[in-house]
This record gives C-alpha cells, sequence and structure tokens, in this order.
C-alpha cells in the first residue's frame, strides 16, 4: 500500500524573512512526502542465554555448552556467522532474598552466568519452528523478534524520490493556479528549513526525518507445532523541504 500525502504549499513574500540566507528572489517552500509498505523479508531473534547454579563454573559450562547448540542449530539452517552476533557474557552472583533484606545481603545461594544473542533469519518462513526450538533447548529467555528489510537502503532512496516527485508536483499544482512556474531549486532538505518553519509552522512536525517504522504481532497462546507469528509490515516514511525559485510564466 502507497500513501502520498500533501502538506500546505505556500508562496511566502520575500520581506518576511530579512537573513538567513534565503532567497532574494520570489519563492515557494513546499513539503513532500512519500512513504512506502511492504512485507518483513528477514527477522531478527534476540534472546538470552541463561543458567544459574551453586558454582560458577558449573553454571558458565552450561551456557557454554548450550551456546554450541545454538551455534551447530543455525549453522544447519544456513544461518550465517555474519548473522549472529553473541559476543558478550555475564556473571553475577545470587543472593537470597527477603522482605527486610538488602540488595546482596543475604546469603549466597549461587550464580548467574547468560550470554546475549541476536540472531538475523533472512528465510522467514523458518523462524516459528526454530523460535519453538530455541525455547525447548531451555534456559533461553526471549527479549524481542522484529521485522525488518533485506534491501532497506534501497527503500529509503526510492522513498526519498517519491517525496521530491511529491513536492515537486504539488509545487507546480500550486503555481499554475497563479500563472507562476517554477524556474530552478535553491534548497532541499530532510529537516524543516527553520528560518521558514519557524514562521508558518510553528509546531513541530514529527517524522521530519527519514524513519523506519516496525514491530511485532505476537502471539501469547502457545500454538504448537510449530508456533505462529504475525510481522508488522514495514513502512518507510519520508518528508523532503524544498525551496523552489519561481517567476511568472509566459
Amino acid at each position: 500500500m502507497k500513501r502520498f500525502l500533501f502538506f500546505p504549499l505556500l508562496i511566502i513574500p520575500i520581506f518576511v524573512f530579512g537573513e538567513g540566507g534565503l532567497p532574494d528572489k520570489p519563492y515557494i517552500y513546499v513539503e513532500g512526502r512519500a512513504d512506502i509498505q511492504k512485507p518483513a523479508d528477514i527477522v531478527t531473534l534476540r534472546f538470552e542465554l541463561v543458567a544459574r547454579g551453586p558454582e560458577q563454573p558449573k553454571a558458565n559450562h552450561e551456557v557454554q555448552s548450550k551456546a554450541n547448540k545454538i551455534f551447530t542449530m543455525l549453522k544447519e539452517r544456513k544461518i550465517t556467522d555474519n548473522d549472529v552476533i553473541a559476543a558478550s557474557i555475564h556473571t553475577e552472583p545470587e543472593f537470597e532474598r527477603g522482605e527486610n533484606l538488602p540488595y546482596r545481603s543475604g546469603k549466597l545461594i549461587g550464580y548467574k552466568v547468560s550470554r546475549l544473542f541476536e540472531v538475523k533469519v533472512r528465510d522467514v518462513a523458518i523462524f516459528p519452528k526454530l523460535t519453538d526450538e530455541l525455547i525447548a533447548l531451555g534456559g533461553v529467555e526471549f527479549l524481542g523478534i522484529d521485522g525488518g528489510l533485506a534491501k532497506e537502503k534501497e527503500m529509503e532512496n526510492e522513498v526519498w524520490d517519491k517525496a521530491l516527485a511529491n513536492a515537486r508536483e504539488g509545487a507546480e499544482k500550486t503555481l499554475s493556479a497563479m500563472n507562476m512556474k517554477i524556474d530552478s531549486v535553491f534548497a532541499i532538505s530532510p529537516v524543516p528549513i527553520p528560518e521558514i518553519s519557524s514562521t508558518i509552522f510553528p509546531k513541530d512536525r514529527a517524522g521530519a526525518e527519514r524513519v523506519i517504522v516496525t514491530g511485532s504481532n505476537i502471539p501469547t497462546a502457545e500454538e504448537i507445532p510449530p508456533s505462529q507469528y504475525r510481522l508488522a509490515p514495514i513502512t518507510v516514511n519520508q518528508i523532503v523541504h524544498v525551496i523552489y525559485l519561481i517567476s511568472p510564466a509566459k
């Protein structure tokens, strides 16, 4: 689904601004908008592998043993090393807790060892079963499942071009009704041009910069086999601010 939204197109008299490097000729200030929405074709799994034990070496051994199983599991599914981040390990003592006991003041009862994983799955079809198998391994605590796009940069460039086209179309439509035309481009910016926006548009407009919007809708009810997930579509939004120099149409 594609949406193109026009914002107010204003021809601003030269005398409104005395400074700020604005044109010394008649101009029109335009906001162009565009967004593109596509289904996610990459899934990022973020989870923590945790083990607890009365002795730190044993807890560490359990974590590292399960981590090796995870690496093997991912390799069997042709997930490359470049798509797996598991660089850190965290250890901490655990103490008895009670209502009247300050943190870490009770009896030492053991240790917690954990490793964070971030796995990028480029074959979206396999991630539900992979998620179930990771949970079945034990000690895996999921932090999030996020959809993404393999060609994110290309989409950003595409929506930028569409926003520019939207700005040009809106400017030409307005100028045509006033018997004027565009001569050249004076300035293009992904953020509001302060000298103009602060006067004409005093309220902040959200989303002025290029932004990726994503989300996930993950059912809480267990459905086996395999579990089902619904990834939200990915939307790339863009606003572009353009100043065109203008003159009467001949």
